[in-house]
């Protein structure tokens, strides 16, 4: 009877735990959302782990080709770190000198959690032309007091390692819990004879203290810690019961045989 009720209780324990989890994962969203730019700009928002991605707008100018309905921007996590990716054909082709301009905006807001490093890189390609993507994190709106900056162009496609660009800043500090994000993709053709530049890719990732990965295993981590805690200290009050228990009733035996004598 013991042991099925031991059993019993470690699986109402273990169930318990479980349900903790649930609802840990429940808030801590790890599916990946996708959606196109168009809607995005139209009040859409993507979300994964503690993130959430809203205030999408953009603006073009010159391009050859960039049609927001095609760009698709996916929000994903990967070993702990969550990405946005856009993705799709953004273009300038020219018989001549041409430049043209994209700019792409957003809010992330990580709750709970801060976020304290930013990186970004793009695939793409030049010929008889430049291009550069100019990254801004700023706190409390688009235009606000930049507190991470990213410069990638030909040549230097990703940041890490930051550095190579004088004026690059990865790090957010002291973190934010909300940034105001603007990409400005510029794109030009430097040739009399023409040229062209594409992106077909821009992808931006965020790191946190703590991850949100790791705060999961903390909280599923203290539950567990807080039910052996409580279990080893039923144990120890039960058997002290147990204790005193047997010193009482060998006392009332001993009276009782005294009185008998």
């Amino acid at each position: 009877m013991k042991t099925i009720k031991k059993t019993f209780g470690m699986a109402a324990c273990i169930g318990i735990l479980a349900a903790s989890a649930t609802s840990v994962f429940a808030q801590v969203n790890f599916n990946s959302g996708t959606n196109t730019l168009a809607n995005l700009a139209n009040g859409g928002t993507l979300s994964i782990d503690d993130k959430i991605f809203s205030g999408f707008n953009y603006q073009a100018s010159g391009l050859t080709f960039f049609d927001p309905n095609q760009i698709i921007v996916t929000a994903t996590e990967n070993g702990g770190i969550d990405y946005l990716t856009w993705s799709g054909n953004i273009s300038l082709v020219s018989s001549g000198i041409a430049s043209a301009d994209l700019l792409l905006n957003y809010i992330v807001t990580a709750n709970p959690g801060a976020i304290n490093m930013i990186d970004q890189s793009y695939t793409g390609r030049a010929q008889n032309g430049l291009l550069a993507v100019d990254e801004t994190a700023a706190t409390g709106a688009f235009g606000g007091i930049v507190v991470g900056y990213s410069h990638l162009q030909v040549g230097y496609s990703s940041d890490p390692p930051a550095g190579t660009v004088p004026g690059d800043n990865l790090n957010i500090n002291p973190s934010q819990s909300v940034l105001y994000v603007t990409k400005d993709i510029a794109l030009a053709v430097i040739s009399p004879n023409g040229g062209s530049i594409s992106i077909v890719q821009v992808e931006q990732s965020f790191h946190q203290v703590p991850e949100p990965s790791a705060m999961l295993l903390g909280s599923l981590g203290g539950g567990l810690l807080l039910f052996l805690r409580l279990r080893r200290q039923a144990r120890r009050e039960t058997a002290a019961i147990r204790h005193f228990s047997k010193i009482a009733i060998n006392g009332v035996h001993n009276d009782q045989h005294s009185d008998l004598k």
